[in-house]
């Protein structure tokens, strides 16, 4: 979940200093092993129409900022794509709870509720990793501010000894930046509210992934309408 400028919303209750975040893409895609940022209108108007495509909606709950030393706490995985008419079509739902096999601060258990005792008969992240790859597999991933869950979720696989496939990922932060401009805030509950999608955004993985697939479609159909 993130606040208005990009970072996590809970980044404040942590006594150090807030890295400067530089202004989110609408997309992503790995080259040579890294990803890069790609303008607008590409993502949306250019190559293969964005309607044809498949999607996952991903978000994280964690323990920190730091996707080197933090783990992930839950994860929600939310697979969806349109039909022929451009309605948005969710084919299925995935979310678990995740043993960090490190203590949860409490400014994070403050934020999304979960506690050691919560996660202390949960799997670890490595006993999840191939469904984790199954329902990523041939899909863009999105998420809102993305590349926090993207940090999270190729450390997690790395130190399970799998590797994240998905060459491509959306922000539907960057995205909603573009679409719907000078908004108040870009807060994911807070814009699904103003923009009147159904929001199920508390802090928790899978309301806050299935919000973020709400507003990427309503994003990419806005941004679709730009198309020369």
């Amino acid at each position: 979940m993130t606040e208005n400028n990009g970072a996590p919303l809970w980044a404040s209750l942590f006594s150090d200093a807030q890295p400067k975040h530089e202004p989110p893409s609408p997309w992503y895609r790995k080259r040579n092993g890294a990803w890069e940022g790609v303008s607008w209108p590409d993502p949306v108007c250019g190559g293969e129409p964005w309607e044809m495509r498949t999607y996952v909606a991903l978000d994280v709950e964690t323990t920190g900022l730091n996707a080197a030393t933090e783990r992930i706490v839950e994860f929600a995985l939310v697979p969806f794509a349109f039909d022929a008419e451009g309605a948005l079509i969710e084919i299925q739902r995935f979310s678990a709870l995740v043993n960090p096999g490190i203590p949860i601060p409490l400014q994070a258990s403050r934020i999304h509720g979960i506690r050691a005792e919560d996660v202390a008969n949960e799997p670890l992240f490595g006993e999840v990793a191939p469904a984790v790859l199954e329902l990523c597999k041939n899909r863009v991933i999105v998420g809102h501010n993305v590349m926090f869950d993207i940090g999270f979720l190729e450390g997690e696989l790395g130190r399970a000894g799998y590797a994240l496939e998905t060459e491509e990922c959306a922000d539907s932060f960057g995205m909603a930046k573009i679409a719907f401009p000078a908004m108040q805030s870009y807060n994911l509950g807070k814009l699904a509210f103003a923009l009147g999608l159904p929001s199920d955004a508390t802090h928790r993985a899978l309301g806050d992934a299935l919000t973020c697939m709400r507003l990427f479609a309503a994003a990419a159909r806005t941004l679709a309408n730009r198309c020369v």
